[in-house]
């Protein structure tokens, strides 16, 4: 639906006017605040109750949509789930949350870009799942945030903008290698995934196997192989860095060309690498580092299989570079 140019055309107003006494930056409660409003207006349907700027790029899935179409159609409540990722620098608001769609549970991501107090870019991840596997059952099962998002670091305890995406992208780096730079992972790193806790979980089960992976930290787990399948994870984007929690928030593709259907794993042998693996795909990955002493303490992501080369509309680059 067109509903940007039918509002245009019509005369609907996007937010409040500007005025000469109210600054262009908008703080932590500023940014948050846009999220609220972006959520409030999915369940009434309704984009036009947010101020919005002239131009504003959507996406859904990595798919271009008009600004009211998609999910804004299917919403119908809010979820009990929120982790808000506020970079005041850059304009730039993360987020993790729950809602419901069409009374089901979903797992949503989001970025929101803010200029002059309007909004100009929303991208969004959104994972609906199924069944025991529902993401958004899983993340709210764990009830609030886990506190080592959403405290303030102390100012001697932070380190620099730039080393906050470092340590980030050594992540990325360790995975493409399939070996783990073990200073880059703090002693008790922990990553969850679609609401699901992937290592240090001995109770998860790793069916056909001798061994349990996922009872393993974070870097021991790299060093098995198993996420060898993906071969590239480009692009890498970093947009949300807030530097007060020691978070960086960002997008990022897992490529898999389907050719890598088995590793030799040390320690364990021969590892089958899972049937999802044996054909080209690409894994969008909303992703969020908390970081502690410029090493990765915990990561939490949201993922979704998307087609074999999809590019995504927020990055301008080609897929293929390296």
């Amino acid at each position: 639906m067109r509903l940007v140019a039918f509002a245009l055309a019509a005369g609907v107003a996007f937010g409040p006017p500007q005025t000469s006494a109210q600054p262009d930056t908008c703080d932590r409660a500023c940014l948050e605040g846009f999220v609220n409003q972006y959520l409030d207006a999915l369940v009434a349907h309704n984009p036009f109750g947010m101020p919005l700027a002239r131009k504003v790029k959507f996406s859904e899935n990595d798919v271009v949509l008009d600004l009211g179409d998609g999910v804004w159609n299917t919403i119908t409540g809010m979820g009990t789930y929120k982790l808000y990722v506020s970079d005041p620098q850059s304009g730039q608001v993360g987020f993790f949350g729950t809602m419901r769609e069409n009374s089901t549970p979903i797992a949503l991501a989001a970025r929101l870009k803010i200029e002059n107090r309007k909004i100009t870019e929303i991208e969004t991840v959104i994972n609906r799942g199924g069944g025991a596997n529902n993401p958004a059952q899983l993340v709210e099962q764990t009830g609030q945030p886990d506190a080592v998002f959403i405290e303030t670091v102390p100012a001697g305890e932070r380190v620099s903008h730039d080393a906050l995406i470092a340590a980030a992208n050594k992540y990325f780096d360790s995975i493409e290698h399939g070996s783990a730079d073990a200073g880059a992972f703090d002693k008790d790193c922990n990553r969850v995934e679609n609401g699901a806790r992937m290592t240090n979980n001995p109770s998860r089960p790793a069916a056909g196997l001798t061994w349990n992976p996922w009872a393993l930290g974070c870097a021991e787990q790299i060093n098995t192989k198993i996420f060898n399948s993906y071969q590239r994870i480009y692009p890498r984007r970093f947009p949300v860095v807030d530097e007060e929690r020691q978070l960086v928030f960002g997008f990022f593709m897992y490529q898999q060309a389907g050719d890598i259907l088995s590793v030799e794993s040390p320690g364990h042998g021969t590892y089958k690498m899972p049937d999802s693996a044996s054909t080209p795909g690409f894994t969008e990955s909303a992703q969020l580092f908390r970081i502690k002493g410029g090493k990765i303490r915990k990561i939490e992501s949201l993922t979704l299989g998307i087609p074999y080369g999809m590019p995504n509309p927020f990055f301008k680059d080609d897929w293929r570079r390296p």
